[in-house]
């Protein structure tokens, strides 16, 4: 292992510690948690450059809002915390930032809604407070009524799109004044559009969802789940910290239906899948000392594996392509023409091809933004 693979693996076991504990079931003693003390110990050890190291990789798992929050309780209950001067002041100019993506994510729903379509805002509020890189929406509209409303009502720039891009039918925004592109998927959703029947039962299924002053539509918890895993099982087949912290409240809450979650995954055919990831979700709260989830044995039957396969690169919790991977997507394939969804499984025979020419020019020029 590289010494940069060492040192995200350890800034991953920290925040898993300290986000996880910080969800123990109540009545469970989360202040004397040995394995707390030694993450709180291990941060205050370190230099200045490696604690802002620390959290630009908090950001970068999408829980850095989360973090800089949970390290401020900590310091306010008596825990040695470090650069203690500079939390709240991080803290106050992420929230003003995060603050200002959400009212511009309220402009852009009101402004997608002239095309006689209301969206639905998936992914992004999942990680709320935080919110990542881009704003994720989903809009049953014509690819052409929402470039039309994005231009002439945000003066939005759209981006090129990737060979990628153009199969999944989704577009990309530059809004002035917004660091974060505004990311759109048109009518369909998939890495390459296989789903064209989710879609429908997305809508059919959203909840309102209050965030702050605004209200949006957003996945029930199911197609929460569904979404995240076909985004990381079935796409870039790696974790953020951020989708085992959200899966985790789910369960925790008692939020998930997984005999709902199964019908739907299945109709789908990424039951394998959804299981796999919340079996990787539980294993990870094992680890991090708060004990497994409480996923019915349906669930933990239908587990391809666990996080015993994974690991952590230089940024994120990877999940083996061979053979892994390809099983789950040999499994999708194999169940999408087995549902006689012909359309859906031609589209999908065509990621292997997509996966390669992206890796051949990522090699090539460095950037496979092109094509995936």
């Amino acid at each position: 292992m590289t010494r940069g693979r060492e040192r995200a693996a350890a800034m991953f076991e920290t925040l898993a510690v300290l986000h996880l504990h910080e969800l123990t079931p109540a009545g469970q003693e989360r202040e004397t948690s040995p394995q707390i003390e030694r993450a709180l110990a291990g941060l205050q050890q370190k230099s200045k450059e490696d604690w802002f190291d620390f959290l630009r990789f908090a950001e970068l798992q999408r829980v850095y809002l989360r973090t800089l929050r949970l390290l401020e309780k900590w310091a306010a209950a008596g825990s040695p915390v470090p650069h203690l001067e500079a939390l709240e002041d991080l803290a106050e100019a992420e929230e003003q930032q995060v603050a200002h993506a959400l009212s511009v994510l309220d402009k852009v729903v009101r402004s997608l809604e002239l095309t006689g379509h209301s969206p639905v805002v998936i992914k992004t509020l999942d990680h709320w407070p935080d919110i990542g890189s881009d704003l994720d929406l989903f809009i049953a509209a014509t690819e052409s009524d929402t470039v039309r409303v994005m231009r002439s009502e945000l003066k939005a720039e759209q981006q090129p799109q990737s060979w990628g891009d153009r199969l999944a039918h989704k577009l990309n925004f530059r809004i002035p004044g917004l660091p974060q592109l505004v990311e759109i998927h048109v009518g369909r959703l998939g890495q390459t559009g296989e789903q064209d029947a989710l879609p429908i039962h997305l809508e059919e299924t959203c909840v309102l969802r209050e965030v702050g002053p605004f209200r949006f539509r957003v996945p029930s918890p199911e197609e929460q789940v569904t979404l995240a895993t076909l985004q990381r099982m079935y796409r870039h087949f790696y974790i953020r910290f951020t989708d085992i912290l959200n899966l985790t409240g789910l369960v925790r809450a008692e939020r998930l239906d997984f005999a709902r979650l199964r019908t739907s995954a299945q109709r789908w055919s990424i039951w394998s899948g959804v299981a796999t990831l919340l079996k990787i979700t539980s294993d990870y709260n094992e680890r991090a000392g708060v004990g497994s989830l409480r996923l019915p044995e349906f669930v933990l039957r239908s587990a391809r594996f666990g996080a015993q396969v994974t690991y952590v690169g230089e940024q994120f919790l990877r999940v083996p392509m061979v053979p892994q991977g390809s099983q789950l997507f040999l499994r999708q394939l194999i169940g999408t023409g087995a549902a006689r969804r012909f359309g859906a499984a031609a589209r999908l025979s065509l990621l292997p091809a997509l996966a390669a020419a992206a890796f051949v020019d990522l090699r090539l020029t460095g950037d496979d933004k092109g094509i995936w």
